[in-house]
């Protein structure tokens, strides 16, 4: 428009006159797009962790909302998963469970959602001490750590929309992933936050022996391989000692010990006494005796009661049937029999 005012007339301040005509049209000014963006103020670093959170909901995503929370400093990102529409009391309930492992944080930014602007939700930030900060409505940027969180968590679902395990798994294999990933810093979330590196599946690669511990223990008494000792067991859920001998020692407390009946069990010096009884040759059982009724087979009247009898599978029809003797109960010894005491006083 300037240019073509000045191929017909001018004048001293003809710009700037143009520009106020422009100004104050009324539909001109309806149709303006956006001004100019500003570069994005970045938000001051926190001096500690969890001292500023952002926190953002996404979904739905398969019948569920997600609760993203993220640590401002370290990264560290937490999501609770949510299967109603979330409301200022189930969003209360959800950072409840954040909070409770890892503390209430000073400030708290989020968009300006019923369920953040809410009297509950405000009055909840007011009575723990936690600042709550809200971005400018319509401008997502300012809460851009959240968002881009967000926009992530939704990607990755998205790529395992194949898999058959549930939406709990898929959450946990995300975040387990995204806190060991080294971020621009190079350091990952997990170093940022916890100060160690977590240790996934790829750390498999390395061999994992353990070393030795060099602790100091005090003098204690020490058993030899093949000495009888007493051995503490359980049974019928009742303690009680049994014999055996030491088979092997493993480490400084704990020894293989073989009993008398032939198990092999392991135990620590507590268990252990070492003993002078020999080993017999009764086995030792460690359930409930069983007996069973054995039926013994007929005996002839010629024959003694010791005497082998041979038995053919198929008995002879035209020989004569042998009775079949009654095992005899011995008859109770006769003792002689006396009054009670109680009647010595009494006279016959």
């Amino acid at each position: 428009m300037k240019q073509l005012a000045r191929r017909y007339v001018y004048w001293s301040g003809i710009d700037h006159d143009i520009e106020r005509l422009v100004k104050s049209c009324a539909a001109c000014a309806l149709v303006r797009g956006n001004p100019p963006k500003v570069p994005i103020h970045p938000w001051d670093p926190p001096s500690e962790n969890w001292e500023r959170l952002h926190i953002d909901y996404a979904g739905p995503f398969e019948n569920c909302f997600f609760l993203v929370c993220i640590d401002a400093r370290s990264k560290w990102a937490e999501v609770k998963i949510t299967s109603k529409p979330p409301t200022s009391s189930s969003t209360i309930n959800l950072l409840e469970s954040i909070f409770a492992f890892h503390g209430y944080p000073k400030v708290l930014v989020s968009d300006n959602a019923s369920i953040f602007v809410g009297e509950e939700f405000r009055e909840y930030c007011s009575n723990h001490g936690i600042f709550q900060k809200l971005i400018a409505p319509g401008h997502p940027a300012t809460n851009g750590l959240a968002e881009r969180n967000v926009q992530s968590l939704k990607n990755k679902l998205k790529a395992a929309s194949n898999e058959t395990s549930s939406i709990h798994d898929k959450i946990q294999r995300i975040l387990l992933r995204y806190r060991a990933t080294p971020l621009s810093d190079g350091k990952s979330p997990a170093e940022n936050y916890l100060h160690r590196k977590l240790r996934i599946r790829l750390d498999a690669i390395f061999p994992n022996r353990p070393k030795p511990l060099n602790v100091s223990l005090m003098p204690c008494r020490s058993l030899r391989e093949g000495e009888r000792v007493q051995v503490r067991i359980h049974a019928n859920k009742k303690p009680s000692w049994v014999f055996g001998e030491i088979l092997k020692k493993l480490g400084k407390l704990h020894y293989l010990v073989l009993l008398d009946c032939g198990r092999k069990l392991k135990r620590h010096v507590n268990q252990l006494r070492s003993s002078l009884v020999a080993k017999s040759q009764k086995s030792v059982s460690f359930g409930p005796t069983q007996t069973f009724d054995v039926p013994k087979f007929p005996v002839g009247p010629d024959l003694p009661q010791n005497a082998d009898v041979e038995t053919s599978p198929v008995p002879d029809p035209t020989s004569p049937a042998l009775p079949v003797l009654q095992p005899t109960v011995p008859e109770r010894p006769i003792r002689p029999r006396r009054l009670p005491l109680r009647f010595r006083d009494f006279v016959m």
